[in-house]
């Protein structure tokens, strides 16, 4: 029951011996005005903030106390015909995928109208923090970066850490909106983003480090650049054999890959390369800048054996926008070094 209804309830249920209310508190119902903000910072600067939930022990609020952050250009809501009293409340701030990110608890006192300020705190208290994250698209020197629409990018998905990817409307982190990440540790952390088109195709991609600070949020940009696609196959060959072997009769279970940039000399993974198990041939890569690349192939075989790709394989070519599939993958023959 509504505490507000409880005095005179009791008083009507007692009626036979009379009813004397001693009531110490205000006594002046009134309107609640609360105002938020988040560690400091309005609604239009928080903007990964969709809305406040509110909960006020005792009280049923309409729309189950779920707010907009901002209504008419006021950060907060007016809460109507309170009785006279001390009420408990919290509050607590929501991003657009309902993840809590704010909170705040208190309480406030009821003698007529009332307003009352609160200020959210990041939640995760000390040794936390997340970053905002926004996304720009590749453009031409001394241009502005492109909208969604004009790159052609219907969504977004992104993840930290390899965490579990997070889909996003596009316009959530462009044109000077900026989603929020998960609650993270002090630290540097990996950023990934993935540009996706109308069919849900990778268009562009965004890899990078940053570092969160103790209990304060940080602004990451990542600007995205155009991505192609390689698919490379592999069979084995041992000297006076022109018969290619299996996996199982090579004795290879994995089989590492690895592109080097023909104009830089650089890389792409590192020392290592990827590895793949020998039965997924061909290999699939999305996150390719487009260029001109050496492939390098490397296996270890049972017995001792190694088998590897010659340097004179034919560079692969990498095409913005370009995804080649199982039928179009480059075949690389792996010969028997030792």
């Amino acid at each position: 029951m509504n505490a507000r209804l409880l005095a005179p309830f009791l008083c009507l249920a007692a009626f036979s011996s009379g009813c004397v209310i001693e009531d110490n508190s205000p006594r002046y119902p009134g309107d609640v005005r609360l105002m938020w903000t988040f560690a400091g910072a309005r609604c239009d600067e928080a903007r990964n903030i969709q809305g406040v939930d509110i909960t006020i022990d005792g009280e049923l609020l309409e729309n189950g106390g779920e707010y907009p952050c901002q209504a008419n250009g006021f950060d907060g809501i007016i809460l109507h015909d309170f009785a006279p009293g001390v009420y408990s409340f919290s509050a607590v701030g929501v991003d657009y995928n309902n993840v809590a990110r704010y909170s705040y608890s208190g309480t406030f006192r009821v003698d007529g109208d009332v307003s009352v300020n609160i200020d959210l705190a990041p939640n995760g208290g000390q040794g936390t923090s997340f970053a905002y994250v926004n996304w720009l698209f590749p453009t031409e020197v001394g241009s502005q970066y492109p909208t969604c629409g004009q790159a052609g990018v219907v969504s977004v998905d992104a993840r930290v850490d390899e965490g579990e990817w997070v889909n996003f409307d596009c316009y959530e982190g462009s044109e000077g909106n900026s989603v929020s990440t998960p609650n993270l540790a002090p630290g540097q952390h990996y950023l990934e983003v993935v540009a996706l088109d109308r069919d849900g195709l990778p268009v562009y991609y965004y890899g990078g480090a940053f570092t969160s600070v103790n209990g304060a949020p940080v602004s990451v940009t990542a600007e995205t650049y155009a991505i192609g696609g390689a698919a490379v196959g592999w069979k084995f060959y041992e000297s006076g054999n022109p018969y290619s072997l299996s996996c199982s009769q090579a004795g290879v279970t994995e089989v590492g890959i690895n592109f080097k940039d023909v104009y830089t000399g650089l890389w792409v993974y590192g020392d290592e390369g990827q590895w793949f198990s020998c039965n997924e041939s061909p290999a699939v890569f999305e996150f390719l800048r487009p260029g001109r690349y050496f492939v390098s192939f490397k296996a270890s075989g049972s017995g001792g054996r190694y088998y590897e790709s010659r340097s004179d394989l034919a560079p692969y070519d990498v095409f913005a926008h370009d995804f080649p599939g199982a039928n179009d993958a480059l075949d690389a023959p792996l010969y028997r070094v030792r």
